[in-house]
Parts: structure tokens; sequence; C-alpha cells
């Protein structure tokens, strides 16, 4: 036997973006953009028995005395996304992030085809108050943040939202052979849609040294809504399996830890760099919502 697959993706990406500084003491970055992807994706094989010699392998299926069905396949989708993003910086002290997403894919049905994800970050670079001058011979960096942000989950088959009829052959022979035949429809859920995770986290950043040790720390929650799972049971004597669509809530919480430190010396004549990292995270998660 032998097969062959094809993967072809195309993007096409457009970005704007605008930096203006108003003074010392203002800036600001702002960027729109516009997004298209195509996935497409298609198969070959074919097959066969009883060769005469085995030098032919599968570069010549059709001496095969037995030749077997060939099968190929194909499918593809797109999507389509509109993102904006803001930066406002007030004197190297207080930072402000604001960024939307408007995605559509065609896995969806047209009336759930499009999902809006925004988000938000502020930031405080305490280090930078005038109250901490005296911390600037040790002290590099201290911030404070806090964000908020919505992001969009598409990972699921195409067609889904389509009750496809499957073709296929007989695997026993009727009249002079092997015939076609289809199958009925399988059940569709009842929404299928984006999963959307949305995350709160509260952070701090720690530069001392110079910048050799550095200490990070983050608490954060995250809501993930909208989960492609199995659906609701359905009684056995319907004769088919139910579908899978958005039935399913899960809940995060957890908090990370991240302590680093980096230097070098001098080591017979040269500069030698090290560094060491250590790490400490713990989450728990409950499932909120599940047929």
């Amino acid at each position: 036997s032998k097969s062959k697959s094809n993967y072809y993706t195309i993007i096409n990406e457009n970005i704007l973006t605008y930096d203006k500084r108003f003074n010392k003491n203002h800036a600001l970055n702002l960027m729109g953009g516009v997004t298209f992807q195509t996935y497409q994706y298609n198969d070959l094989g074919g097959s066969g028995t009883g060769f005469l010699r085995d030098v032919y392998e599968t570069n010549n299926l059709g001496v095969a005395s037995t030749p077997g069905t060939p099968s190929s396949g194909y499918s593809d989708y797109r999507m389509a996304s509109f993102l904006g993003r803001a930066n406002y910086n007030l004197m190297e002290r207080y930072l402000l992030t604001v960024t939307a997403r408007y995605d559509g894919s065609s896995k969806f049905p047209v009336n759930e085809m499009w999902g809006f994800f925004p988000s938000a970050s502020a930031a405080w670079r305490i280090s930078e108050e005038k109250f901490m001058e005296g911390t600037r011979s040790w002290l590099d960096n201290l911030k404070l943040r806090f964000s908020v942000g919505a992001l969009g989950n598409g990972n699921v088959d195409p067609y889904k939202f389509l009750p496809t009829m499957s073709i296929d052959k007989t695997g026993v022979i009727v009249g002079d052979g092997q015939v076609n035949y289809t199958s009925y429809p399988g059940l569709i859920p009842n929404n299928l849609t984006w999963e959307k995770v949305t995350t709160y986290d509260v952070g701090v950043d720690v530069d001392m040294f110079k910048n050799r040790l550095t200490i990070g720390f983050d608490w954060y929650r995250r809501n993930t809504t909208d989960m492609y799972t199995v659906g609701p049971t359905l009684p056995e004597v319907l004769g088919t399996t139910q579908p899978k669509g958005n039935y399913a809530n899960l809940k995060t919480k957890g908090w990370e830890l991240t302590l680093s430190w980096r230097d070098n010396f001098k080591l017979a004549g040269s500069d030698f760099h090290y560094g060491v990292k250590f790490m400490l995270w713990d989450s728990q998660s409950w499932i909120t919502k599940y047929n």
C-alpha cells in the first residue's frame, strides 16, 4: 500500500501601527490588523496484493494480481480575525494595555461563527516613584501587575455542525461486485461555537543587584466556558451516539513562583557566565458543569 497526504496553510496578515510620544511623560502605541487564514488537507492512497516479485514494493501497484480499493479525502476551513491593541505609558511608571479580537471560523454555523475576546492589563512600576529613591543602589525594578483577558479556542474538526452522510462500499459481493452505499446522518449538537478561556491574574516582578536576581510571582484564576465535550445522554433505542458540543465549564486556581540568579566572573582569563532558576507552582481545577 502507499499513501500521500498534503497540508496547505495560507496566512495573510495586514498590520498597521501608530507610535506617538507627547512630551517626555506620555507615550501611546496603537495597533490594528486584519488576518485571513486558509487550511486545506487532502490525501490519496492505493493498495494491492499478489505481486510476482517483491522488487516492485509500492512503486507499481498496477501489477498486483488483486488491486485494492483506492481512497482519497479532502477537508478545509477558513478563519478571519480583526484585532486591535492600545498601549499607554505614563512617565515609565504607569502602564496600560487594552486588546481585543473578533474571530470568525468556518468550523461553526453562521449564527455562532464569530467570537469577541477582549483583554486589559495594568502595571505600576513602583521602583520609579520618588519615594523609592533610597533603593536605587540595589533595586532595579519593582512592578505590580493586574490583568484580565479572554481567548477563544476553536480546535474542533470541520463540518461537525452539519448532518453529513458518509459513502462507502459494501464488504460483500452484491450482484457482480461491491456496490456503494450511504448511511443516515448523525445527530448534530444544539450549539457549537468557540470555547472561551478567561484568565484573571495578579503578579509582581522584582529585579535586584543589577538584574542578577529576579523574582516573579503570579496568582491566577482561569474560567473555561463552553468546553467542547460529549453531549447529554440519549436513550439507547435512538440507535446513535450523542454529538459533541459546548457542554462543560472548568475553573482553575493557582499560583507560580520563579527565582533566578545569573552572574559572570573571570575564569582562566575568560568571562564565565552562569545562571540558576528555581520554580514552584500549584493549581487546582474543578469541573463546574458537565452532563
